[in-house]
C-alpha cells in the first residue's frame, strides 16, 4: 500500500530488504518496531525509515478495553514475508508504503495478531524489537503474551542496535533532506540572532527561530536560548520557565547569549548552536572564547574525511582549542559535554559518539553534527555547533549560519 511518500517507494523496499537480511544474519525470523508520534522526534525515526509512517497523535494512557498505546505506529518485517505496517487509523498515518495495513485502537493487540501470523511454520521464532524504549514494561509483557498464546516457540529480544547500524549510511535521497534541514535551520538562526536585541527576551528569540521553521513547513524539535551569566547552562529546568527552552529574561548590552536548537525537514534533523554578544559590545574575552569555540568546531571539520578514526578528529578539536587565545590566556574552559565532541544525526541523534575512545573510522555518507560547548567562571558560556555530511575526500557544511 502507498498513500504517499517522503521519498521513491523503491527505497523504502530496498531498506525493508536491507532490514531483512540484517534479521536474517542474527538469525531472527521476524523484527517489529515501534515508534511513538506527536512532537518525538527521536523516537519516530524506525517507523519512518522502514516504511514512511508516523502519526502526529500524541502518547494519551491506557483506556482499558478502548485503546492501548494510542500515539503509536508499528512495523512488521519479516525475514520472507510481506511488510505490515498497524496503526491506530488510515486518517492519522496517511503516508505508509507497506505491503499490509492494520488498523486498531489497540496497537499492541493488533500488533500481536498480525506478527503471530508471521510467524506461521517458522522453524526460528525470534523476534528482534526495535523502539524497544518506546515499549513501557506492561506493553512489551502484554505483547509477548499475546504472542506466546498462539506461537508457544516465539520469543522477543531488544535489537536497536541494528536500526541504528542500517541508518548509520545516508542515501541519495536522505542527503537531500539533510541538506534542506541545514538550510532551514540556518535561515531560522539567522532571524534569531538578527531578534537578540537589548531589551528583546529569551523567549522573544526563541520565536523568531520557531516561526521561520514552522512558516516554512519545518518542524520545532527545540530551541533552547541561554544568557548572562546563565549562558553556559544548557537551558532552564522547572521554575518560571516550565518545560520551555528559553525564559522571559530580557537580554542586556554586554551579554553572552548561546542558542542551541533542533528541528526537521520531513523528520530529518538539523542541530547546530551560535553565541553571540548582545548589543555589540563585546569584551576581548568574550570575542576569545567564542572563536576558540568555533576554531576548534572548524578544524575538526577540516579533519573530517573517510578513514579518519574519530578519536583524532577529537585530538584536532581538543588541540586546537588549547592552542587558542582563550586559553593561552585563561587555560582551556571546563568541558561540559563529558569530553565528547560531538554525535551521528539523521532522523534522530545517536552514534557514531564522537569521543577520544572511539576509534571507529569516519565512513563516507554519514551525518554528524560537531560542537564544544563550554562555561567559564565570572565570564559565562558559549556554544558553536555544526552539521556535516562525509563525502568521498571531506566534509560538507550543512550548517552555512
Amino acid at each position: 500500500m502507498r498513500a504517499d511518500a517522503v521519498v521513491d517507494p523503491e527505497e523504502y523496499h530496498e531498506r525493508q530488504n536491507r532490514a531483512r537480511a540484517a534479521a536474517d544474519s542474527r538469525g531472527l525470523s521476524a523484527l517489529v518496531s515501534f515508534s511513538r508520534g506527536g512532537g518525538a522526534h527521536d523516537r519516530q525515526a524506525n517507523g519512518l525509515w522502514l516504511a514512511g509512517v508516523r502519526t502526529p497523535q500524541p502518547y494519551v494512557p491506557d483506556l482499558p478495553d478502548h485503546w492501548r498505546a494510542t500515539g503509536h505506529v508499528a512495523v512488521i518485517v519479516p525475514v520472507d514475508g510481506p511488510v505490515t505496517a498497524v496503526v491506530e487509523s488510515v486518517e492519522s498515518c496517511p503516508w505508509v508504503v507497506a505491503d499490509e495495513l492494520v488498523v486498531g485502537e489497540d496497537l499492541i493487540a493488533a500488533t500481536a495478531a498480525a506478527l503471530a501470523n508471521c510467524l506461521t511454520a517458522r522453524v526460528r521464532q525470534r523476534v528482534g524489537v526495535l523502539g524497544a524504549d518506546v515499549l513501557p514494561y506492561a506493553w512489551w509483557t502484554a505483547l509477548e503474551e499475546l504472542v506466546l498464546a498462539r506461537r508457544p516457540h516465539a520469543r522477543l529480544q531488544a535489537a536497536d542496535d541494528l536500526s541504528v547500524a542500517l541508518r548509520l549510511v545516508k542515501s541519495p535521497a536522505e542527503q537531500r533532506l539533510l541538506r534542506a534541514a541545514g538550510r532551514l535551520g540556518s535561515r531560522a538562526m539567522a532571524e534569531a540572532l538578527a531578534a537578540a536585541v537589548p531589551g528583546a527576551s529569551e523567549a522573544q528569540v526563541a520565536a523568531a527561530f520557531i516561526k521561520r521553521v514552522v512558516s516554512e513547513g519545518g518542524a520545532i524539535y527545540d530551541v533552547v536560548v541561554s544568557s548572562g551569566a546563565a549562558s553556559g547552562r544548557l537551558g532552564p529546568s522547572g521554575g518560571a520557565a516550565g518545560a520551555a527552552g528559553w525564559t522571559t529574561r530580557g537580554l542586556e548590552v554586554g551579554d553572552l547569549l548561546r542558542i542551541d536548537a533542533y528541528g526537521s525537514v520531513a523528520g530529518y534533523l538539523f542541530d547546530f548552536a551560535r553565541s553571540i554578544v548582545v548589543g555589540d559590545q563585546a569584551s576581548e574575552e568574550q570575542v576569545e572564547l567564542i572563536d576558540a569555540l568555533r576554531a576548534s568546531v572548524m578544524a575538526g571539520v577540516s579533519a573530517l574525511r573517510p578513514g579518519v578514526p574519530l578519536s583524532e578528529i577529537v585530538r584536532v578539536c581538543e588541540q586546537t582549542l588549547a592552542n587558542s587565545a582563550h586559553a593561552r590566556r585563561y587555560g582551556v574552559p571546563d568541558h561540559l559535554m563529558g569530553g565528547f565532541w560531538g554525535h551521528g544525526m539523521g532522523l534522530d541523534f545517536g552514534p557514531p559518539w564522537i569521543g577520544p575512545g572511539n576509534h571507529e573510522l569516519v565512513q563516507a555518507d554519514w551525518c554528524l553534527a560537531l560542537e564544544r560547548r563550554a562555561s567559564v567562571a565570572g565570564l559565562g558560556g558559549a556554544q558553536y555547533e555544526d552539521n556535516v555530511l562525509i563525502g568521498s575526500a571531506s566534509a560538507e557544511l550543512l550548517t552555512e549560519s
